[in-house]
C-alpha cells in the first residue's frame, strides 16, 4: 500500500515562528502555490497517476482555481486545517472551528463533501481521542495525521469514535525517527541512504510533498531562520528527477483507493 499525498500550502507555511508569524501577514507575502501546484499536476498527468491532495483552507479561499483544477483533473481533496496551526497546540473547540471553517471552504468550492483530513505536521497522537471523535462528528471517515515509529505493526489502524469507526493512514518513521518518504527528508537524504530506503521502499508508504518541495525559485525570507532556509531550500531543484522514478517503477494510489480497498480486504475476511 504506498499513498500519494500533497499538503497544499505556500512556501511560508512552515512552523518556524509561530509565535510571531501568522495569517495576518500571509496576504502581503508573495505567492508561489499556482506555479508549483501546477508543476506537481503536469507530473502526475505525466504519470497517469491520482493522488490525495490535503489543501489548507486559506489557501482555498484565496486561490479556489486551483482546488478546481485539482478537482478537475480527477485526485482526491481533503482538509489541511484552516489556519496551519498543529492540532496538539490547539483546545478541542478551536480545532473544531478550524475543522469545519475548512471543510466548509473546501466543499463549497467543489460542491463535494470532504471525507479526509491531515493536520499539519502530522501533529495528532493516537491518544488524541477528542479530535478523532471531533474529526467523524463531522463527516471524516479517514485521517492522515499521526506519526509512527516503524515497529511492525498492521496499518492502517481503526478508531473508534461515538460517530463511527474512523481510519488512520499514518506516517511512517524509521526506528531512528526519520519520516522519509516526503517533505525535506526526501529531498535532503544522502544518495546511499535514499537507495537503501527505497529499493525497495517498504510495504506500507505514506508519500508527503508540498509545492514548495518542487520550487527551484524557492524564496530567502529573514522570517526563517539561515538554517530553515537552508533546509527548504535545498535539493528542491532535483526533487522530482528523485521522486519520478520511484513514483514510475512502485504504484502509488490516493488514499480514496487505499480505503476502498482495506475495506475489500475486511470484507473478505
Amino acid at each position: 500500500m504506498h499513498i500519494l499525498t500533497f499538503d497544499i500550502e505556500d512556501w511560508f507555511h512552515t512552523h518556524q515562528n509561530r509565535k510571531h508569524y501568522s495569517g495576518h501577514v500571509w496576504a502581503h507575502l508573495p505567492s508561489r502555490i499556482e506555479e508549483n501546484t501546477a508543476r506537481i499536476l503536469r507530473m502526475l498527468d505525466d504519470l497517469k497517476l491520482k493522488a490525495t491532495f490535503f489543501i489548507l483552507g486559506w489557501e482555498a479561499a484565496q486561490h479556489p482555481q486551483i482546488v478546481r483544477q485539482i478537482q478537475h483533473q480527477g485526485h482526491e481533496i481533503g482538509a489541511h486545517s484552516h489556519w496551519h496551526h498543529h492540532a496538539n497546540l490547539l483546545s478541542p473547540g478551536d480545532f473544531e472551528k478550524d475543522l469545519i471553517l475548512c471543510v466548509d471552504t473546501l466543499q463549497d468550492i467543489t460542491g463535494e463533501p470532504v471525507i479526509c483530513h491531515r493536520a499539519p505536521g502530522f501533529s495528532l497522537r493516537l491518544s488524541d481521542q477528542w479530535a478523532f471523535e471531533i474529526l467523524a462528528a463531522h463527516g471524516i471517515l479517514y485521517d492522515s495525521s499521526v506519526k509512527l515509529r516503524n515497529t511492525g505493526q498492521n496499518l492502517p489502524l481503526v478508531i473508534e469514535t461515538h460517530a463511527g469507526l474512523l481510519t488512520e493512514y499514518p506516517l511512517l518513521e524509521t526506528r531512528l525517527g526519520i519520516p522519509f518518504t516526503g517533505g525535506g527528508f526526501f529531498r535532503n537524504l544522502p544518495d546511499e541512504a535514499f537507495n537503501l530506503l527505497f529499493d525497495p521502499p517498504p510495504p506500507y508508504v505514506m508519500y508527503y510533498f508540498h509545492p514548495r518541495d518542487f520550487d527551484p525559485g524557492y524564496p530567502y525570507s529573514n522570517l526563517f531562520s539561515f538554517f530553515r532556509n537552508w533546509l527548504n531550500k535545498r535539493n528542491t531543484d532535483l526533487c522530482l528527477q528523485r521522486l519520478i522514478p520511484v513514483l514510475e517503477k512502485y504504484p502509488t494510489m490516493p488514499l480514496i483507493q487505499a480505503n476502498r480497498h482495506k475495506i475489500a480486504n475486511t470484507q473478505g475476511t
